[in-house]
Parts: C-alpha cells; structure tokens; sequence
C-alpha cells in the first residue's frame, strides 16, 4: 500500500466513523463535524493533487471528475458523498496495485526456479560452480534428476530429458552425443558431458526469464473505460457549472450541478460490473485476475492454444493394443509389457503398468530385468525371454519385424509410439501410446467460435505428425510445431501487428513468455504451472476446457453492462444538470438522485451474477 493510499483509507475510516455518529447521536455534533470535513479536506487535496498533475499533462481523468464532486460535496455539506468518492478511487487503485505485484512474484519464481549450480570439468576435476561462471566451450557434466544449467551440445553420455519445461513435448526427449539440450530441463534417466553453447542470459531459460520481464514492461496498461468519457464529461461539467454561476450569480444552482454530476455512478459503473463478474467467474471455476483481463476478454477475435496439458491432456495414455498370434489375447500381451516395465521409470513403462493394474491384471516380479536405454527392457519368463521396446531393440536381438502384420500395424499407427512386444524370438503383439485430445475438445472448439473468436491456432513444441493430428481432430485452423517459447512470443506479436485481439492459452513455463505478451493469457489451473498461473490473466481452475466459451462470454457481457451503466450515468447527469441549472433541483434533491443513480447501477451490475 502506498502512502497515498494509506492516508485515503485512514482518513475514510474517520470521515465514515463521523458519519455514523453523527446518524447515532453518539457524540457531539463538533467532533462529528470535525471528523467529517477533515475526511472531506485530505480527500480533496490528496485526490485534487493527483487531478491537477494529470491536468498539467493535458489529461481529464477521473481523479479531476472526483475532485469536483468533493468540492460540491463540501459546499453543499454532503461529507458522506466525498468520503465514498474517496474510497471508491483507493478501493480501485489498490486492487491495480496487486495485480502489478502478482506479476512481479510470477517474473520471481522464474528467476528462483533457474538451476543454481553448474558441474564444470576443470583441468580434470568436477568443480561446482554458478551457472553463470561457466566459459563457453567448457564440459558441464550433468547426472539423473538435475536440471541442465546451460544450452550446449552432448559430448558424451545418454538420456531421457524432460523439455516439457522449454518445447512442452509430453514424452522425454532421447539425447545423445551430438544432440543439442537446453537449460532448465531436466534428465530422467542417464547422465550428460556437455559442452556449454550459451549461459545466463543467453540460454533458453534465461531468454524465457527476459520474454516474461519484456512483457510486462511494454504491456501498455489499459485505460479505464469511465476515463474515456471523463475525457468530455469533466470539462463539459466545469463549463456548465461556471456558466450557470456566472448568468444566475446563484451559488446554490452552481453546487446542485455539481452535485447531480457527481460520478458516483460513473465511477461505479465499470467496478461494480467488474466484481459481479469476477465473482460469477470464480463460483464456475474461472479466476479472473482484473478489470483488464475482462474488458480485452470481451474483444478477442483470435485464440492461440499449447498443445500438451492444454488440448490435449498431457498425459500418455494406450490408445490400442495389438496381438499378431491367436495364442495371445490382448491381455496377455499387456500383462508381457507391464511385467517387463515394472522396474522401469520411463512415461511409458507408468502407462503400460497402470493401465495392466487398472485392469486387474496379476503384474508379477520379473526376473533378470535389463534396462536398454533408448530402446526398452528386457526381462526373463517361463524360461524365456520376454522383450519389450522399438523396433531398434527388436533388431538389436536379431528379432524379424518386416512380416506383414507388424510393418502394417507400425504403419497404420503412424500418429502414435509403437511398442512392440516379443517372445521366443518372435514379436508377438504390440501397444500404441499417445496423448489424447480432452473429451469434448472439438466440441469446446465450436462453442469458442460461437462467441466471437474468427481464428484458432494450436502453437507447440511437440513433433509436426503428432501436432497436426490432434489440430485436424480438434478442427484447428492453424498448427505451428516443434516451436521454442522465443517462437511462440513472434507468433503472438505478428497477430497483434495485424490489428488482431488475441488470447493465448497454455499450462507450461514455456508458454509463460506467449502468455505475457498476448491480450489476454489464460492458463489451465491444475496442470499449470505457477509462473504459467500468475503471468496470466485468467485461470481454468480445474482445466476444463468448457470453462473458456463460459470465460469469453462473461467477457462479452461485461463490456455490455458496462457500456449501459455509463450511458444510464451520463443521460441522468445531462438530465438532472439542465433541471439544477433552472433551480428546479436543490443540493439537497441532487445528492438523493445522484446516490440513487449509484444504486440502480449497482443492481444493473448484479445481473452479471446471473450468467452462465
């Protein structure tokens, strides 16, 4: 809270708790003035200081339009009116306030959650050392479960690597010597020499890092749709008020136009309908960070969506499986994989033995379990072996995979990760795995069209077969793959060059920097992550893709009370300043039919409750 701030609210307490007194006849009728018209004074000149510097800048802002009204309010001794005045504007600025600083957290995290420690091989020994200090052309050895600390290229070694981080691929990475890795990802299974590419700054993580900051930096902040029209109202207002002062001499017709101008429901009109929104949003499971979020919400033309944990749902999953010999069922053949991938941790060792469990079949121990890196597991069974992987482990033990049935089936799955499943010599069945669009995708798709969005695409860093599949399943107009985040952010930017409003939707630390930089970002709240959650505007709680056409109207409906609220404000205003200025309306009737004209925009507000 600001120092400004700090003395608004405490001097509104006390215009308040004067008030209140006053009503009560708790104490004296000094004190209670006293604590009034002190509220009244600091409000005045903490709000006019701000109204005249805008002024000086050649800007009629609300703070202006407030200013007058505390004036009025002063001169026709209606103290409670300026200290509402007051709270509304502090009320406003703090809530801009934490959302400026849930921006500054989400960049933080980024930050804390960069590897901290380098493995550097000098003159023969491991040192560790900063990531930072690191030379390029240095050797940097990373082991199981670390996060690679710089971009490079493998030297030696072999591994499974987690990008989901930088590309969001749903299934690790195989890496070997001569392959390029990048920092902030995260080795499942082996260990790495690398020779260091880029550092700091400079690597992929660090680009992240400086996309995110970037975006916030540029980001223009929105204006409020109220100051919009105080751009005209305030000075029409002024002119009107000296006008009538100045052919009437009237003092009294000058404050009751005032007062009736008073933008109470000006003021109103865009919070009120903002906080019913935001609060119908959250009881369907959508939280809506800010006014913003909702009034750029309400123009989007063009949805730019991840692909992994967004359509689809980042998760692997058996999508067929297959016997080649009538002596095998199907079930026999997952009980042959998922008891030779019991011991491993591979994605798709998880999968098989999950899928095997949930099926209730019995998963016994196995024996000499080998592990293949890259290329499967091998166990013995029955007094056989049993080998389950690709079809480069399939060759490596001298095993026939050109027979029709197996390149068919290899073929025909072309969209998803075949493992084949061998016995005696013999490949005996095979699993596809692949990571499946969430139900009712294509559905969900539709409805956002219904509401607006003119233009669909699907950004990722996953392979082109895969992505393209999942966009033509999903009815998609555009897919762009194996994309890094810098790619994405371009992406972005050339649509918003073309005069294009559009929202980004995405779940990973990689689509944080294409988050920041769209119109309106929404992230998937369970599989996201928490730079992904807080550099967004909006969240998915439950990440249900249903919530979005819900989110986009919402938007829509929004804009639209708001635009009524403004237009009912205004029309009373013109109305009750053209009645005070003939000095048919008293100080007195302004303050009711102004505080009136507050409440029927509040009650307009609450129907935004009622959306679904």
């Amino acid at each position: 809270m600001t120092p400004k701030q700090l003395i608004l609210l405490l001097f509104t307490i006390i215009g308040l708790t004067g008030w209140l007194t006053t009503t009560l006849n708790l104490l004296p009728s000094t004190i209670t003035f006293t604590l009034q018209i002190t509220s009244a004074t600091i409000a005045l000149l903490t709000i006019g200081y701000g109204a005249i510097k805008n002024l000086t800048e050649r800007i009629f802002s609300m703070d202006l339009l407030a200013t007058i009204a505390i004036i009025a309010s002063i001169i026709s001794q209606e103290y409670l009116s300026a200290t509402i005045v007051a709270l509304m504007l502090i009320g406003g600025e703090m809530l801009e306030n934490y959302a400026q600083q849930k921006s500054t957290n989400a960049i933080q995290k980024l930050v804390e959650e960069q590897p901290q420690t380098a493995i550097v091989i000098r003159e023969g020994k491991e040192l560790q050392i900063n990531p930072k200090e690191v030379q390029i052309g240095e050797t940097v050895l990373v082991k199981p479960g670390a996060k690679i600390p710089i971009d490079g290229i493998i030297q030696k070694g072999h591994a499974y690597i987690n990008q989901a981080l930088i590309t969001g691929e749903s299934v690790p990475a195989e890496k070997s010597e001569g392959n390029t890795v990048y920092s902030g990802t995260t080795i499942q299974q082996g260990a790495l020499y690398i020779t260091a590419t880029a550092i700091g700054e400079k690597s992929t993580y660090g680009k992240i890092i400086t996309l995110v900051k970037d975006a916030k930096e540029k980001k223009a902040p929105i204006e409020r749709t109220a100051d919009k029209y105080a751009k005209y109202f305030t000075p029409a207002i002024l002119v009107i008020g000296l006008t009538v002062f100045a052919l009437t001499q009237d003092i009294m017709r000058m404050a009751a136009v005032f007062v009736i101008a008073c933008p109470c429901a000006l003021i109103l009109s865009t919070p009120a309908a903002i906080v019913a929104s935001i609060g119908n949003a959250a009881k369907q499971g959508i939280l809506v960070r800010n006014g913003e979020t909702l009034e750029k919400t309400s123009k989007v033309n063009t949805l730019v969506l991840d692909k992994t944990g967004t359509i689809t749902k980042g998760k692997l999953e058996i999508t067929d499986i297959q016997s080649f010999t009538p002596k095998y069922s199907s079930d026999q053949i997952l009980q042959y994989a998922a008891e030779s991938e019991k011991c491993s941790e591979h994605p798709f060792a998880k999968a098989i033995t999950e899928n095997a469990t949930k099926k209730g079949l019995n998963i016994s121990h196995p024996n000499n379990f080998e592990h293949h890196p890259g290329l499967g597991v091998s166990i013995n069974k029955d007094e056989t072996t049993i080998i389950v992987g690709n079809t480069r482990l399939m060759q490596k033990y001298a095993i026939d995979i050109l027979t029709c049935p197996v390149q068919n089936y290899i073929t025909q799955q072309a969209k998803c990760t075949v493992i084949l499943v061998a016995k005696q010599q013999t490949v005996i069945g095979a699993i596809s795995l692949s990571d499946q669009p969430r139900e009712n995708a294509k559905n969900i798709i539709a409805q956002i069209r219904a509401n607006g969005v003119k233009q669909i695409i699907m950004l990722t860093g996953d392979n082109k077969t895969v992505s393209d599949n999942i966009a033509t399943t999903c009815e998609i107009d555009e897919v762009l793959s194996e994309l890094l985040p810098a790619d994405k952010v371009n992406k972005i930017s050339n649509l918003k060059n073309q005069g294009l409003t559009v929202a980004m939707v995405g779940d990973g630390v990689n689509d944080a920097p294409a988050l920041a930089h769209a119109d309106v970002g929404i992230a998937m709240g369970l599989s996201g992550t928490d730079i992904a959650i807080e550099t967004a505007g909006a969240v998915l709680v439950a990440d249900d893709l249903t919530k979005l056409p819900q989110l986009l109207k919402i938007g829509k409906a929004t804009m639209s009370i708001i635009k009524q609220n403004i237009a009912f404000a205004i029309a009373v205003n013109i109305i009750g300043i053209a009645l005070s200025s003939q000095g048919l309306i008293t100080p007195l009737m302004a303050s009711i039919i102004h505080e009136s004209n507050a409440l029927i925009v509040m009650i307009n507000s609450l129907r935004l409750l009622k959306i679904k």
